[in-house]
């Protein structure tokens, strides 16, 4: 059994101090004991026979071995509420910022809120920079409709910061926060200073749900996953379609112009999706680039992280790829990220555990960081993204149930 969940939220003062640059910066505090129906991080007694599956899996555990990332993170510290004066909720896209450029710092981390404040789904219009110091502000707020995105704003998972300063944003929209009102949506590019600056769209795009960048610099390489193809406004939460896809977008970049995308290519398709009433729509999300060029992809309704061959160079179609890793932990992946020792970090729809798994395929860890027993099985629906902090020592996770920023941190 692993040492219970530590939540503190830290004063400004405190956090400015301890960014968590080393373990020594994070104390942990005193641990609370464990809510009823949980054992520390670990979920306990099943309830609703609906869920005795889901319930099995959450209450069974993977302690990070030697090595893993994971080991020795025990303490979840929250940032901060990501909920703007406009009142947005449902925090989605994590990105830390590296660079100082435009009115981001670095160790602020941008994070962006899909629902608007009647908890719609597909119509947040801000992105949020939470500062080092516990501080909240808002990076960009954006008008409903932009001329150029089908359907106009609801901001998702799909959101990177190129080395030049812009922001390139995700949009899948919808009229009323049903699927049947939602619009094919868009890339929305935004000046460093937060100021749109432009749309990226085109038959390409169909739900822009997640993306990645390999940038360098004067031109980059971003991938994104896309979740409406073959999704109508009369297809059923019964309804699971094999048409959601990755395409690669290869930009042009500079400090003084906008990026355009040169050249796109579907390098996975077949990826199953469907239309959710709790999360909206569900299919393909979480990207992660290895150093060899293999893409992996979080395939939420595969149960499963599958990787694409030369996702850089490919002139085709891998289809769904191959499955790195299935079952297990994981839980209906949905954020993934790259940690620094390699491997990757996928964060579950159905419990609130994060999953630490090898490029190799083999799971080596899993930490039950959001245990609400509000939800069945514990922290069902409050995980989203997922993120490596700009020190490269804790994972960023936001928490949709509270609307807060976290940090996993030793």
């Amino acid at each position: 059994m692993r040492v219970p969940v530590s939540r503190r939220l830290v004063p400004a003062a405190v956090l400015a101090a301890a960014a968590c640059a080393g373990a020594a910066a994070c104390s942990s505090g005193s641990s609370p004991a464990a809510p009823e129906g949980l054992s520390g991080t670990e979920a306990g007694v099943a309830g609703n026979s609906a869920y005795a599956a889901e319930n099995a899996a959450a209450a069974t555990s993977l302690t990070p071995g030697a090595g893993s990332f994971l080991k020795g993170k025990s303490t979840v510290t929250v940032l901060g509420s990501t909920t703007p004066v406009n009142g947005d909720i449902n925090p989605y896209a994590i990105w830390p910022v590296t660079e100082t450029i435009g009115s981001v710092k670095t160790g602020d981390v941008l994070v962006d809120n899909f629902n608007n404040a009647s908890n719609n789904q597909g119509t947040g219009t801000t992105i949020v920079d939470m500062h080092p110091n516990g501080q909240l502000s808002v990076f960009a707020s954006l008008p409903a409709t932009i001329s150029g995105c089908p359907g106009g704003v609801g901001l998702t998972t799909a959101m990177v910061q190129l080395k030049t300063g812009w922001v390139i944003v995700g949009s899948l929209p919808s009229a009323n926060g049903q699927i049947g009102t939602a619009g094919a949506g868009c890339l929305i590019v935004l000046s460093p200073e937060g100021k749109l600056a432009g749309t990226i769209a085109g038959s390409y795009l169909d739900g822009p749900w997640d993306e990645t960048v390999k940038d360098n610099g004067s031109t980059a390489t971003l991938f994104v996953t896309n979740t409406l193809i073959g999704i109508t406004a009369s297809s059923s939460d019964a309804t699971t379609v094999d048409k959601g896809n990755v395409v690669r977008l290869n930009l042009a970049e500079s400090t003084s112009s906008a990026p355009k995308v040169t050249a796109e290519t579907v390098i996975a398709s077949g990826l199953p999706e469907r239309p959710d009433a709790a999360a909206f729509i569900k299919g393909p999300t979480g990207l992660a680039l290895g150093p060899n060029g293999t893409l992996y992809v979080a395939n939420n309704l595969g149960n499963s992280i599958n990787e694409i061959p030369s996702a850089l160079t490919r002139t085709s179609s891998a289809g769904p790829g191959a499955t790195l890793t299935q079952g297990g932990q994981l839980a209906n992946p949905l954020g993934l990220v790259l940690a620094p020792n390699g491997n990757l970090l996928a964060a579950n729809a159905v419990n609130g555990k994060i999953v630490e798994i090898t490029t190799a395929g083999k799971q080596v860890g899993e930490y039950y960081a959001d245990d609400d027993i509000g939800q069945e099985p514990p922290g069902n629906g409050d995980l989203f993204d997922v993120a490596v902090n700009s020190a490269g020592t804790g994972v960023l996770f936001v928490n949709d149930g509270t609307n807060v920023l976290d940090l996993l941190h030793s």
